[in-house]
Parts: structure tokens; C-alpha cells; sequence
């Protein structure tokens, strides 16, 4: 199975990122996407059945507002993850990777945000990275 995960919240500003392109992906027909918020535990007793996994987030790479990255586990070193989760979601995953062997490709979405405050709007420049994010997705989940 290929799962993609959108991770966010829509009241804190471009930390929405997830959750609009959650909604592109279903607009263009892929059903397999969970919106979640920080918290894996709904995905992590799902993770033996993935053989693909997207995490889709708003995530602080240090570039510019809007940038858009695309990354797969290994290539990731910085534990800090995405800007508003305390506990990595990249940490937990790897964890269940270790101890399953699934799933097998793990890749992180992430754009840098501009502004992740209570009830901030979501910035132009993280808008305008939503389609180019769903289109690396469908890109990835065709391999």
C-alpha cells in the first residue's frame, strides 16, 4: 500500500500546508491520504502494511518561506522535524523501520514556512508551493 500522511493544524498558519494538500490529492483522485495532526499513533499500527509512505508538513529546513523540499529518510539527519511537533515524527517512524523492516521508501514534503502562529493566515508563499507538492506526490507514489 502507498500512504500519504498530511500532517498540521489549520488554525496556525502555514502549518495548514498539510491539510491543503490533502485536499488536492483527493480532488485528483488519490484516496489513501490521513490528516493528522502531531500525533502518528492512528498510522504507526498501520506502518507493516505501507510500502510507500509520503509525510506531508510544514517543515523549518532553514530556506527560504514557500521553499519546497522533497527527501527521503536516509537523507534526513536533523531530528528536529517539522515545526510544530514536539515529538519527531521521523523519530517514530524510524523506530517501527527498525524493528519491521516497513515501511520500505519513506519520503518527507516539507515547505518552509513563513508564519506558524495561532490563527495566522497561511502565507502566499506557502499557498503558491501547494501544487507544485501534489504533483512531486503523484510523481513519487507512481514509482
Amino acid at each position: 500500500m502507498k500512504l500519504v500522511v498530511c500532517l498540521g493544524n489549520p488554525l496556525a498558519g502555514d502549518d495548514a500546508f498539510g491539510h491543503l494538500v490533502a485536499g488536492e490529492l483527493r480532488r485528483a483522485g488519490w484516496e489513501n491520504v490521513v490528516v493528522s495532526g502531531p500525533d502518528l499513533a492512528p498510522v504507526i499500527s498501520r506502518l507493516e502494511e505501507i510500502e510507500t509512505l509520503v509525510l506531508v508538513d510544514a517543515v523549518d529546513w532553514g530556506t527560504g518561506p514557500g521553499s519546497l523540499l522533497v527527501k527521503r529518510l536516509e537523507d534526513i539527519e536533523d531530528e528536529s522535524g517539522p515545526v510544530s511537533h514536539s515529538i519527531s515524527p521521523l523519530r517514530m517512524i524510524r523506530t517501527v523501520r527498525r524493528a519491521t523492516g516497513r515501511p520500505k521508501k519513506v519520503y518527507v514534503v516539507g515547505v518552509n514556512p513563513e508564519r506558524v502562529g495561532p490563527g495566522e493566515e497561511i502565507s502566499e508563499a506557502v499557498r503558491r508551493s501547494v501544487g507544485p507538492a501534489v504533483s512531486e506526490i503523484l510523481r513519487i507514489l507512481r514509482e
